[in-house]
C-alpha cells in the first residue's frame, strides 16, 4: 500500500512539473494564494507565523505538513469575510486515520461575487460623440472627452476556488517529512482552470526551541486553463521558531513566542520587507497566551504587514476562535474577521447517543 502511494504521489508531481516546463506555460506570482489567504482563525490571529508552532488542529498542517503526525480527534470549521465583504471563504478541516497514520484533510472554498465587467460600456466614438467620422480619439480604447459609458453594457461575473489538502508524514532518508498534496479547482467567468501542488514540511525540537521549515509549490504548483494555458507558480520557503514560557508566579498561564521568515524569488508584492531584485523576504511574528488551557489572547504581524490579534475559548467537547486583521497602510479595503469552531468527533458522538437514548 506504501509503494503504491509513493508511486501516485511521483506521478502526481512529475506530469505537474513536465506540465510547466514543457506546456505552452507562463509563470505567475499569485497561482495559490488560496492556501494561504484561507485560514483558521487561530493561525490568523498569530499572523500565520506557525510555520513551528504545532498545536492541536488539523488546519495547522496547512502552514506546515509535518504537523500531520499527531493524532486529532476533532473538526475544525471557519467562515472568513475579508474587504468588506466582497470576499467570502470557507475551510473544514479534520483527520483521517488509517493503519495508525493518520492524514490530516483540509477543504477550502472562496467565492467573490458580481465583480463588474466594463470592457464593453465605452462607447469609443472619439471626441465629437460621433460613431464613424474617424475623429481624434475615435477607436484608441480610452475614455476621451465627449465619449461616454453605456450602463446597459455593463455585465457582472463571478470568481470560485475549491482547494483539497491533504497532508501524511513519510520517512526521506530516515527523516519525518511532512507532504502536503493540494489539489486547486478555479473558476473565473466562463474560464476554469486545474491544477496540482505539493509541499514538503519539516519540523525539529532543539532543546526547548521548536523549529520549522516548509517548502512550498515544490518543484512548481501549475494550473491548467480550459484555453490551454499552463500557469506555473515558483516554489517558496519558509522558516519559522516557536519558544514557550511558563511563567513562574502563574503555573497555569503559559506564553508562546513565534517568529516566521518567508523567502521567494517572485518579488510577490509591493509589501516585501526586504527585496534584493526579485527576492523578497517577508518576516511575521506571533504571541499567544494561554491560562488554564482554557483562554487565549493573541496578537501577531502578518508578512504582509497587517496587525492581527484574537481570542480563544475552550470548553469540554468544543471551541471557538476569533481573529481580526487590520488593513495595511497602502490598502482602503478595511478590516476583516474570521471565526472558527473546533468540535470533538468523541463530544458530537455522545451528544447524538444521548439524544437517541432520550
Amino acid at each position: 500500500m506504501n509503494l503504491k502511494k509513493n508511486t501516485v504521489y511521483r506521478i502526481l508531481s512529475l506530469l505537474c512539473s513536465l506540465s510547466i516546463l514543457f506546456g505552452e506555460g507562463v509563470w505567475v506570482f499569485y497561482g495559490w494564494e488560496l492556501f494561504e489567504h484561507v485560514t483558521d482563525a487561530r493561525t490568523a490571529s498569530l499572523g500565520r507565523a506557525t510555520t513551528a508552532y504545532q498545536f492541536k488542529s488539523s488546519t495547522a498542517s496547512l502552514v506546515n505538513p509535518a504537523f500531520s503526525s499527531e493524532p486529532i480527534q476533532n473538526i475544525s470549521i471557519t467562515h472568513q469575510s475579508r474587504f468588506a465583504g466582497i470576499v467570502n471563504s470557507d475551510l473544514i478541516g479534520f483527520q483521517l486515520e488509517r493503519n495508525e497514520n493518520p492524514m490530516h484533510l483540509n477543504f477550502l472554498y472562496e467565492g467573490v461575487g458580481q465583480i463588474p465587467d466594463t470592457r464593453s460600456m465605452l462607447l469609443d466614438w472619439g471626441q465629437d460623440g460621433q460613431f464613424g467620422t474617424n475623429d481624434p480619439g475615435e477607436g484608441n480604447g480610452v475614455l476621451d472627452e465627449g465619449e461616454r459609458l453605456d450602463k446597459d453594457q455593463l455585465r457582472y461575473f463571478s470568481q470560485h476556488q475549491i482547494g483539497f489538502h491533504g497532508a501524511v508524514i513519510r520517512m526521506v532518508q530516515g527523516l519525518p517529512i511532512g507532504i502536503g498534496f493540494k489539489v486547486l479547482s478555479y473558476s473565473l467567468d466562463d474560464h476554469f482552470a486545474l491544477g496540482i501542488g505539493l509541499d514538503l514540511g519539516f519540523k525539529k525540537r532543539i532543546k526547548k526551541t521548536n523549529m520549522g521549515i516548509v517548502l512550498r509549490n515544490m518543484p512548481a504548483s501549475g494550473l491548467i486553463w480550459d484555453s490551454g494555458t499552463v500557469e506555473g507558480t515558483v516554489s517558496s520557503i519558509a522558516i519559522g521558531a516557536h519558544h514557550p514560557f511558563m511563567h513562574i508566579k502563574i503555573p497555569s498561564f503559559v506564553l508562546h513566542s513565534m517568529i516566521n521568515v518567508n523567502g521567494t524569488i517572485s518579488n510577490r508584492h509591493l509589501d516585501s520587507q526586504l527585496r534584493f531584485g526579485s527576492l523578497s523576504l517577508d518576516g511575521s511574528m506571533g504571541l499567544e497566551g494561554i491560562y488554564k488551557d482554557k483562554l487565549s489572547i493573541r496578537m501577531g504581524r502578518n508578512s504582509v504587514n497587517n496587525s492581527t490579534g484574537g481570542l480563544g475559548v475552550k470548553w469540554d467537547g468544543f471551541e471557538v476562535d476569533y481573529a481580526f486583521l487590520t488593513s495595511n497602510i497602502s490598502s482602503e479595503m478595511g478590516n476583516h474577521h474570521l471565526i472558527s469552531l473546533t468540535l470533538s468527533l468523541d463530544w458530537i458522538l455522545s451528544r447524538v447517543l444521548g439524544m437517541h437514548q432520550d
